[in-house]
């Protein structure tokens, strides 16, 4: 067996200190220590834009690692990863760069078109920083408070957190939809492979549509549906992909196994989408 490093973050940080600090690839900086934590909390002001300067690295970065067109809508509460460039060095393993980086591994192999585990030194490999720790929902607390009261606390407080909160939350569409689900196989994606409609790699939280109902790149919540391996209570997803047998109202949501696929069956399920 193959003696693979498995470093601590101290230690890591000592070897990249080791070929200079502020190292770069492409003109972006690939100190992970100096980068904001990932994944990133959206702000309310917060855009792609400012999200890509905070973390220094280009939009077109942000957008890859987290599935994004520049046409996406992100919403405070959201939590999105952050890109990072990764020099490989001697001894490095996927599974490592996994783990100190919290993503997957198959993260790391979609994102680089890589077609095995087997890296080596010198390659530079994109990482979406902390994405294992976005499950697909995120909890939008300042609009959950324009629905609730409470009996305690500063009256004139609590109506402005509920003003505020209806002054942000986007206008919104509900559609009752038919639910079906569809994996990375041959079979539900044809000789095209694990990718959407925009050619980017599939994950967990993307959906395909009929655009003449939803509009490609909407972001949209989920709910109605019993499978119990889903988020309880809904899930936030992206129409970034379309389907053959998916017209009218029907989507048709990717999950990262056949099993689960196929459990899911078929769902009557509750579409809120918001318009950009």
């Amino acid at each position: 067996m193959k003696k693979f490093r498995y470093l601590s973050a101290g230690l890591m940080m000592t070897s990249a200190l080791i070929l200079g600090t502020g190292f770069s690839f492409s003109g972006v900086n690939a100190m992970a220590a100096s980068l904001p934590n990932s994944p990133y909390t959206v702000a309310s002001g917060d855009t792609l834009y400012s999200i890509a300067k905070l973390a220094t690295f280009p939009i077109n970065d942000l957008l890859k690692v987290n599935h994004f067109t520049l046409q996406t809508t992100i919403y405070p509460g959201e939590k999105v990863a952050l890109p990072f460039v990764y020099k490989v060095q001697s001894g490095d393993a996927l599974w490592y760069l996994a783990h100190q980086y919290q993503t997957t591994i198959g993260s790391i192999k979609a994102l680089n078109g890589l077609k095995n585990d087997v890296i080596y030194p010198g390659m530079q490999l994109l990482i979406a920083r902390g994405s294992k720790l976005i499950t697909g929902q995120f909890q939008h607390t300042v609009y959950a408070s324009a629905n609730t009261s409470s009996s305690t606390g500063n009256q004139n407080t609590s109506k402005t957190t509920s003003n505020s909160a209806v002054s942000a939350q986007p206008s919104s569409t509900v559609i009752s939809a038919v639910a079906t689900a569809y994996d990375s196989s041959v079979a539900s994606n044809g000789p095209y492979g694990a990718v959407d409609y925009f050619g980017d790699p599939l994950k967990f939280g993307d959906i395909a549509v009929d655009p003449n109902v939803i509009p490609l790149g909407s972001k949209v919540f989920i709910s109605g549906y019993s499978d119990s391996a889903l988020p309880k209570g809904g899930f936030y997803a992206t129409a970034v992909d379309t389907g053959g047998a998916i017209k009218g109202d029907r989507i048709d949501i990717y999950l990262p196994s056949t099993t689960a696929a196929i459990d899911f069956g078929i769902e009557h399920v509750k579409v809120t989408v918001f318009k950009n």
